[in-house]
C-alpha cells in the first residue's frame, strides 16, 4: 500500500515538472506578449508547487520573485492597451509636450518651410494663421502642422506654409517625435488621427473640385 502511494506521489511530482517544463517551452511558440505573460504565470505556479514537493529552493526562491514580475508585466500591457483604446476615443492635450519643444516667431509674408525642404520638425501654432499654398489650405492657432512630412518616404515637405499674419510657433523635432510616438501611445494615436484626417480632407477636396 505504501509502495502504491509512493509510486503515485511519485508521479504527481513527475507530472508537475514536465508541466512546468512544457509551458517555459511553449512560451518560446507564443507570438504575442500578453499569452506569453499568461503562460509565463502559469509557469511559474507549476514550478513553485513542484520545488516545494522536491524541496529545490533555488527553484522555489526563482520562480516565487518571476511571479510578481510577470503579473506586473502583463498589467503593465494591459494598462498600455486599455491606454490605446481610450486615446483612440479622446482628444489629445498638447500640454505634456511643452518640456520638449522649442518657441519660434515669424513675420506676417516669411515662409516656415518650402514644399520639397527636409521635414526635421513639427510645429505647433500658438498664435497667428499659416497659409499652405498647394493644398489652399488655412491653419490657426491650436493646430499642428508638418507633421505630414516626418512621416512621408523621403521626410520631405508636401506643401509650402507662410506665414498669412505673425505667428509664435512651438517647435519639436524629428527624433524627438519618434521617441514619443513609441513612448506614449496616446501622442501615437493623435498622429495617426491627424494624418489620416487631413489626407482624408485633402482626398475630398480633389473630389469636390472635379
Amino acid at each position: 500500500m505504501e509502495t502504491s502511494d509512493s509510486t503515485a506521489s511519485y508521479l504527481i511530482i513527475e507530472m508537475c515538472g514536465y508541466l512546468a517544463g512544457a509551458l517555459v517551452l511553449l512560451t518560446f511558440y507564443t507570438k504575442t506578449m500578453i499569452q506569453l505573460r499568461y503562460i509565463a504565470i502559469c509557469s511559474n505556479f507549476a514550478f513553485i508547487i513542484y520545488a516545494l514537493l522536491v524541496q529545490l529552493n533555488p527553484i522555489l526562491v526563482l520562480h516565487t520573485l518571476l511571479l510578481p514580475l510577470n503579473i506586473f508585466r502583463l498589467w503593465q500591457l494591459k494598462k498600455l492597451i486599455a491606454d490605446v483604446s481610450d486615446a483612440s476615443k479622446g482628444d489629445f492635450s498638447i500640454d505634456w509636450l511643452l518640456p520638449y519643444m522649442s518657441k519660434r516667431r515669424m513675420r506676417c509674408g516669411e515662409y516656415l518651410f518650402h514644399k520639397g525642404d527636409h521635414a526635421d520638425q513639427m510645429f505647433y501654432i500658438s498664435r497667428g494663421t499659416l497659409y499652405l499654398p498647394e493644398v489652399s489650405v488655412e491653419r490657426g492657432a491650436g493646430q499642428m502642422v508638418g507633421e505630414i512630412g516626418l512621416f512621408s518616404p523621403h521626410l520631405k515637405r508636401i506643401s509650402s506654409a507662410q506665414c498669412k499674419t505673425d505667428c509664435d510657433f512651438l517647435a519639436i523635432s524629428d527624433t524627438k517625435v519618434l521617441d514619443l510616438y513609441y513612448q506614449n501611445p496616446k501622442f501615437g494615436i493623435y498622429l495617426l488621427r491627424l494624418i489620416t484626417g487631413r489626407l482624408i480632407a485633402d482626398v475630398d477636396r480633389m473630389t469636390n473640385r472635379r
